[in-house]
């Protein structure tokens, strides 16, 4: 199924312009980010300043003079009071639906309808205090939009890695064990140098130990349904070995005895 072009509507926070003093909004709609914002909060408005639904993440920078307080909040349900406070300069990011990188230890389900502090370590001190030593709209955006391009480098390099290692064990499987580092470079465009070094990150071994161990398992699979008329050669070829002999060298280091006493012991429980 072909799927269309992605619609996006403008998210609106419809009485944060009405209720708070100095209210300003760059939309963005990119980066996985809808728009910033800043706001103070009007004198005796802190009550009646609601939040309505809009199926988005904010995060929120509560800026004072002597500290900064950091908020994130998901989607509200209904109407609901925003516990901010007078005197106090707001700035905000709100990211487009199912686009923010949370913060660790914190998912999604924990946000709905929730807003939770955070400990400014878990964004980034640096990040906090810059934004503590600018002032305005354009200055806060810019410094948040620069450190959250890192953050986001590092998600897309994550998916990419996790891709690669996804495309590169799964050809493994389906070759038996048995397909080249070259002929994976070939398919995938990165060098064989990157992929050893990507797959290893992952795995902790190389793709030629994997291939090995892929080839092991499938004798001993294939071994454990094995009709009488097979040969151990017949098993070889079949499971991505070159011959039985290749096969019998890699059956004794990794199973600590021969292919033939393996299948004795198995008939024996049988």
């Amino acid at each position: 199924m072909e799927r269309g072009r992605s619609r996006e509507i403008e998210l609106l926070q419809p009485y944060m312009p009405l209720k708070t003093t100095n209210f300003e909004k760059i939309v963005v709609k990119q980066y996985g980010i809808s728009h910033f914002y800043e706001f103070k909060i009007c004198e005796n408005h802190k009550k009646q300043l609601q939040a309505v639904p809009d199926g988005s993440v904010d995060l929120l920078f509560g800026i004072e003079k002597d500290r900064i307080h950091t908020y994130i909040g998901g989607t509200v349900l209904k109407a609901k009071d925003w516990p901010l406070y007078e005197g106090t300069t707001y700035f905000g990011v709100s990211f487009q639906p199912g686009k923010c990188i949370l913060p660790k230890d914190v998912e999604i389900g924990d946000l709905i309808n929730e807003d939770l502090e955070l400990d400014n370590s878990s964004i980034g001190r640096s990040l906090v205090q810059q934004i503590g030593e600018e002032c305005g709209i354009v200055r806060h955006s810019r410094t948040f939009l620069k450190e959250y391009m890192k953050s986001l480098q590092k998600e897309n390099d994550a998916n990419v890695l996790l891709s690669l290692e996804d495309y590169i064990r799964n050809r493994i499987y389906e070759q038996k064990g048995n397909i080249t580092i070259q002929t994976l470079s070939e398919e995938t465009g990165y060098s064989p140098c990157y992929i050893r070094r990507v797959f290893k990150q992952i795995h902790g071994i190389s793709p030629k130990v994997f291939e090995k161990f892929v080839r092991f398992q499938n004798v001993l699979n294939r071994m454990g349904h094995r009709e009488q008329f097979q040969t151990l050669n017949q098993i070889a070829v079949d499971c991505g070995y070159y011959d039985q002999s290749h096969m019998v060298k890699d059956f004794k280091c990794f199973a600590g005895m021969t292919p033939e006493k393996y299948l004795g012991i198995n008939v024996n429980k049988k």
